[in-house]
């Protein structure tokens, strides 16, 4: 297995594309096609039509197709000066940029994207990273906004026995591969972790029929799984956490489980998720 189509929602400033930069560096390694995205939606308030307004309403939509228009040319300049020479394909979508990109994902083997920021995003100009990788179909790989690139250092699996967790780690098998060192780590509930540990066993074994050589640890009766997964990956040196990402809708907006959540805020550690 190995990723041979990266995609990337693109930026129109430079100073954002960080992870673009990142898929570079991962689509060298893994000799793969890098396909860039612009997309950019009108917002509703701007379609209105007819009545005394309409000709106000109409100037005022061209001068929103003119921004979006300058600021897709925009990105897609800053898509040819960061991928170069290299195999690429670049797409326009007059769509809100998270489903443009959950469309798109299906000629792609991975999604990378940049860290949210704190602020809610623009769904019209940005993309929503917790939507998206519940509705992609895809693993999404979200890059710390420092725009360093992900080399072979170690990696840290966070499980839980889910179907998330599953897909998780094997769509993470090209980059656990090249990691110098995989820790599993399962927060258990329950004082007893021999269960914890038997079920992180039977996946170090599966992975090592991949190349894998991963070892096994329980974390027993943590007060808050997310912090603990998060200072185990800080001591063991991790650029890469790989965990299942679990959402649903609640009156009508996308909520959370606590570790997901916190994966998406901190800004440290290269994260890939799987719904």
């Amino acid at each position: 297995m190995s990723y041979r189509g990266l995609l990337c929602h693109v930026p129109s400033q430079a100073n954002l594309a960080g992870h673009l930069r990142c898929a570079v560096e991962l689509a060298d390694k893994f000799q793969a096609t890098i396909i860039g995205l612009g997309a950019a939606a009108v917002p509703p308030f701007a379609l209105r039509s007819g009545g005394a307004y309409a000709a106000v309403d109409n100037q005022w939509l061209s001068i929103l197709r003119e921004q979006h228009n300058a600021a897709l040319g925009a990105a897609r300049e800053v898509f040819e000066t960061v991928t170069g020479e290299r195999p690429k394909t670049w797409r326009t979508s007059w769509m809100e940029p998270t489903p443009a990109l959950a469309a798109a994902a299906r000629g792609a083997d991975l999604i990378v994207v940049r860290r949210p920021d704190p602020r809610p995003p623009d769904v019209y100009t940005e993309v929503d990273v917790g939507p998206l990788v519940v509705k992609a179909g895809r693993p999404v790989l979200v890059c710390p906004s420092h725009g360093s690139c992900l080399s072979d250092a170690p990696a840290l699996v966070a499980w839980k026995d889910s179907r998330e967790s599953r897909r998780a780690v094997t769509d993470a098998l090209p980059l656990l591969q090249r990691s110098c060192d995989v820790l599993i780590v399962e927060c258990s509930p329950e004082a007893d972790t021999a269960p914890a540990m038997g079920r992180i066993h039977d996946l170090a074994s599966a992975l090592a029929r991949h190349g894998v050589r991963a070892r096994t640890e329980v974390l027993a009766q943590p007060p808050r799984a997310a912090e603990a997964i998060l200072t185990r990956a800080a001591q063991l040196g991790a650029e890469l956490i790989v965990a299942g990402g679990y959402g649903h809708t609640r009156l009508g907006e996308w909520a959370f489980g606590g570790v997901t959540r916190s994966l998406l805020e901190q800004d440290r550690h290269f994260v890939l998720l799987s719904h």
